[in-house]
């Protein structure tokens, strides 16, 4: 509130006793999403601050119009000044928001004036901040919630022992394997070694053999005996 004019647009009304009355508004467009918060700016002017004077907003949309009661309503619509601020905005806050201004002593046309209105458009918007991390929090319980309950379901049933004894097994076979392939690579080393000496017996056996066989004649002259 002022009591001086300004070089905003605003529409204006004068009394007959010189009482002046002003109501700044621009005639924009207001683009907001749900659950936020706006405020939509307007300033009214008096000529002399000793006189009475009071605030109004209205609403008007599509099919109603209502002038919106600051009173029961205060944790929804409030004033900064004279601006009207709205607090958790949905789409049914959409329309042209007038702010009006009229002396109370007076209530001829002379003492009332209207802003040039201000358009509000509301749109679907996201999840806030305080949902998205209530959503957040509600999916890590349900995992811990799940993984819990798989735990104990095998646990109760016995499935858990099973596995832990194949993961047992399966470590088992795996270490006998290297034992059996550790004790193959000695038994092959030993081979190695032996080899040289049953190489060098081989060819002894084979004349102590061949002298002990007699000539083909002495076979011959006992068949002819």
């Amino acid at each position: 509130l002022t009591c001086a004019g300004s070089a905003l647009p605003y529409l204006q009304q004068q009394d007959d006793d010189g009482g002046e009355v002003s109501v700044e508004q621009s005639m924009t467009i207001l683009r907001k999403s749900e659950h936020q918060w706006v405020s939509i700016p307007c300033v009214v002017n008096v000529s002399s601050c000793s006189l009475p004077h009071t605030i109004s907003w209205f609403v008007f949309r599509t099919d109603s119009h209502q002038q919106i009661n600051l009173v029961d309503h205060h944790e929804k619509f409030t004033l900064e000044q004279d601006s009207l601020r709205i607090e958790s905005l949905s789409k049914a806050d959409c329309g042209v928001y007038y702010c009006f201004g009229s002396l109370l002593e007076r209530q001829d046309e002379g003492a009332q004036a209207f802003g040039q209105g201000t358009v509000l458009k509301v749109s679907e918007g996201g999840l806030s901040i305080y949902q998205l991390l209530l959503l957040t929090l509600l999916v890590l319980l349900s995992v811990y919630s799940l993984v819990i309950l798989t735990l104990c379901t095998c646990i109760k049933t016995g499935k858990f022992q099973s596995v832990f004894k194949k993961g047992l097994g399966k470590r088992g076979s795996k270490e006998e394997w290297a034992q059996q392939l550790r004790f193959s690579g000695v038994v092959q080393e030993l081979y190695e070694r032996n080899l040289p000496c049953d190489q060098n017996n081989v060819p002894q056996t084979q004349n102590t053999v061949f002298q002990n066989v007699q000539p083909h004649e002495d076979i011959y002259q006992n068949l002819d005996e």
